[in-house]
């Protein structure tokens, strides 16, 4: 007995250590793996911060940029406002030519559908191109005159630049329209024109020029859509740059007149201070003689 339990007393005893080796090795993993994940922590706060840092560093330096641009004041922004370039006036000398070709182009629809409607009122079977040719003429011409009027005057601040410009893009969806026409159906167009040609004032030799000429006027209706598009976009440029013109010619025209009413003010009074020290001065010669004799008397 004493055996059996003295050898269960050494089993026990050469278990244990086995034991003890095991524990620390485990423990030891896991506080490696712990660092591990507290190292990557770090750098990942440390990749966090550097990051702001060098981000503020940039927001600084384009501070500083900016802050190192020098400040125009208003009075130099006016005098540069109030100076238009020779782009700008290419612009609008290119603009008021569209103009002058589109309000040519809306008189001549206007003129064409009125004497077609006058000439036969009575029973006039082309009632759609009469029709056409008002709307598309009068459209034309209003465009023109506002865009003229715009141009001339500082009514509104200039809307009728903007009008003419806005109503640019469906004068050219107009001519792609009658160019879609032509290259897809051109039998329909030609008939009609035959059909109606007594009413349109047209021949059969000058509808057969017109058929053999669709390609010529596809180009033509193109390069139009071309033009409107780019008054589109001119347009609109140059009314802002004639709304700034106009503010600041306003302002260097008030500070002008402010500054001459100065200047008269400032005249005005030195002109009553040189009056009042001659009649200081005329007074003390008139009271001189008068001294002079009552220390004589």
């Amino acid at each position: 007995m004493v055996k059996f339990f003295g050898g269960t007393k050494k089993k026990s005893a050469s278990v244990t250590p086995l034991m003890d080796d095991e524990e620390p090795s485990s423990s030891s993993s896991s506080g490696l793996a712990r660092r591990e994940k507290i190292k990557k922590e770090r750098d990942e706060r440390r990749a966090k911060r550097d990051k702001r840092h060098d981000d503020g560093d940039a927001a600084r330096k384009n501070n500083k940029k900016k802050s190192n641009k020098p400040k125009v004041s208003q009075h130099e922004q006016d005098l540069k406002d109030a100076k238009l370039g020779c782009c700008h006036r290419f612009g609008q000398f290119l603009v008021k030519t569209i103009h002058f070709i589109d309000a040519l182009i809306g008189s001549f629809f206007i003129t064409y559908g009125f004497v077609i409607y006058y000439k036969f009122i009575d029973n006039n079977p082309a009632m759609e191109a009469v029709i056409t040719s008002l709307v598309f003429g009068w459209y034309l011409l209003l465009t023109s005159l506002l865009g003229i009027i715009g141009f001339t005057t500082r009514v509104c601040k200039r809307c009728g630049i903007a009008f003419s410009a806005y109503m640019a893009p469906f004068i050219a969806l107009f001519y792609i329209f009658v160019i879609i026409a032509l290259l897809s159906s051109p039998e329909k167009v030609f008939d009609y024109m035959t059909k109606h040609k007594d009413v349109l004032f047209l021949n059969d030799a000058e509808i057969e020029t017109i058929r053999r000429l669709v390609p010529v006027w596809c180009i033509v209706l193109a390069c139009l859509a071309a033009i409107e598009l780019s008054r589109f976009v001119i347009m609109r440029k140059l009314r802002d740059k004639l709304l700034r013109y106009d503010a600041a010619s306003g302002r260097i025209a008030s500070s002008s007149e402010r500054s001459s009413s100065s200047s008269k003010r400032g005249g005005s009074k030195r002109s009553n201070k040189s009056g009042s020290t001659r009649s200081y001065s005329y007074d003390d010669d008139v009271t001189e003689p008068l001294l002079g004799s009552d220390e004589s008397v």
